[in-house]
């Protein structure tokens, strides 16, 4: 009797979007180094040596700050990042405060930074489930909120694990089809348990207990186990564009389209071997204004239990205080520092590389890991694809010699993603933050993230002079932050 054994699927990372130009640098410094060449010929030829010179000199200083990257930004970048930063800081936007003595109109607790423009609206779909759809003027876009409930590790096998992993990537792929979804956002968090609901649990159960000493046992098993232990929630947020005059322009006329689609999308992921439904407005200003104030989980949690609403409105979901610094987050008491993707994994991997970031930590109460996707068009995907494959031919056959590995895979990942297409898969961009939240103890706690990064094979930087704006983003409530990126197009490394 022969045995066959099944190779786990391995997966690759994909590629950076770039132009590639002369030399292997990106195009629009070559495009500049060129246009400086051409303007220095001409002044040599009519005003002489010197003046050429001085001008291919000056070149060379503008185009140098270009060729130089830290993490794929160029100078350029890094000193506008920090300007900006020094900007905000001496205006003193940095500060933020509020409540009925702050300057809030209302006195509100209103949402800080970008997601002050927000509304928050509820709907039933047609199944008769309640959401929440936070609309951003900006942009008019339309963000709804599922929860969900991933089978995690349950006893499966490999091709079972396999065809959800599957499921997962065809659902992505199905996202780009309309052409009106502007991102998914996969949030996956880990807070700690307050053993209220074990509590009420248990005092439920003794009401009618013969035995003291057994009741006395349970009373104090509730209160000891919960103790240190962690919770894991998950969601997906799923924002759709307005793509007419109606939609833009009428909250209702968006949450009627979306009542119709909504049920669609929550049920499809039942194959990916997750079991969702959408979050109701009042949740979605729980969880928000639960990752800005931690404190107020117990009196969420107990309300909850009582079924009793918090009453807490969108417009006062916000923290009370908040000041972001160069390198981490304070709000309401609480210390968060915010990592952003800097390199995805270098080799192919498991369905399971992401397993060590993810699982809960016991020095790290607070964490949250989010995953963004945006997905391109059918037709945007194609024009995107074969432009990489043309541009990595190019790349490849540019100079004389052995050509480096890093062209070699780069040519062999895009004709493997012109293959995939035509097998009907999605083409979408995707990053990852890591958002840490702790009262004390910040440097243990971002030691510990940073190994548990290297453990899942990804290579993270600290969201810089950003760390408000990725926080928001983290929070998987409609925020993009490249639709809020204010740096200049001229100066990044593209």
């Amino acid at each position: 009797m022969s045995e066959t054994t099944a190779d786990r699927p391995l997966y690759a990372a994909g590629t950076f979007p770039q132009r590639t130009g002369f030399f292997g640098l990106s195009l629009r410094a070559s495009m500049f180094g060129a246009t400086a060449m051409v303007a220095a010929l001409l002044v040599l030829m009519t005003a002489g040596l010197m003046p050429a010179v001085i001008l291919a000199g000056l070149s060379f200083l503008v185009l140098t700050p270009m060729v130089i990257t830290f993490g794929r930004r160029s100078l350029y970048e890094v000193a506008q990042v920090r300007v900006q930063w020094w900007s905000r800081r001496g205006r003193g936007t940095t500060v933020y405060r509020s409540g009925p003595h702050s300057r809030i109109p209302s006195g509100r607790y209103r949402l800080p930074g970008i997601l002050t423009q927000t509304t928050l609206h509820e709907a039933v779909d047609r199944l008769g489930n309640e959401f929440g759809m936070v609309h951003r003027r900006r942009g008019d876009e339309f963000t709804v909120v599922i929860e969900c409930w991933p089978g995690g590790d349950e006893a499966r096998t490999a091709h079972e694990r396999d065809l959800a992993t599957a499921d997962w990537g065809a659902y992505l792929a199905g996202l780009g089809l309309p052409g009106d979804i502007a991102a998914a956002v996969v949030v996956s968090e880990n807070i700690p348990t307050t053993g209220l609901r074990l509590g009420h649990e248990v005092d439920r159960m003794i009401q009618h207990s013969r035995s003291p000493i057994a009741s006395q046992v349970m009373l104090e098993s509730a209160r000891i186990f919960p103790a240190g232990k962690v919770q894991q929630l998950a969601r997906l947020s799923i924002t759709f564009k307005a793509t007419t005059r109606a939609t833009r322009t009428d909250p209702e006329e968006m949450a009627a389209e979306l009542a119709r689609r909504l049920p669609g999308l929550y049920e499809d992921l039942i194959g990916a071997g997750v079991e969702a439904t959408p979050m109701s407005a009042a949740q979605i200003v729980e969880f928000v204004h639960r990752s800005y104030n931690p404190s107020a989980e117990a009196d969420f949690e107990e309300l909850d239990i009582l079924d009793e609403p918090h009453g807490l409105d969108w417009e006062d979901a916000g923290p009370a205080a908040a000041v972001p610094r160069w390198d981490h987050y304070r709000h309401d008491g609480v210390t968060s520092i915010v990592w952003e993707m800097a390199a995805p994994p270098e080799s192919v991997f498991t369905d399971e590389v992401l397993k060590p970031l993810l699982a809960p930590h016991d020095a790290l109460e607070r964490k949250r890991v989010t995953l963004f996707f945006r997905p391109y068009s059918a037709a945007d995907s194609t024009k995107k694809v074969d432009r990489e494959y043309k541009d990595s031919l190019v790349d490849m056959q540019q100079g004389q010699g052995v050509k480096s590995a890093a062209a070699e895979l780069r040519l062999q990942v895009t004709e493997q993603q012109r293959n995939e297409q035509v097998r009907g898969a999605g083409l979408l961009r995707y990053s990852l933050l890591v958002t840490v939240t702790c009262r004390d103890n910040v440097a243990t706690a971002a030691a510990i993230t940073q190994s548990l990064s290297a453990r899942a094979r990804l290579k993270l930087r600290r969201a810089y002079g950003q760390q408000d704006a990725a926080f928001a983003a983290g929070l998987g409530v409609g925020v993009s932050l490249p639709d809020h990126s204010t740096m200049s197009k001229i100066v990044t490394n593209a």
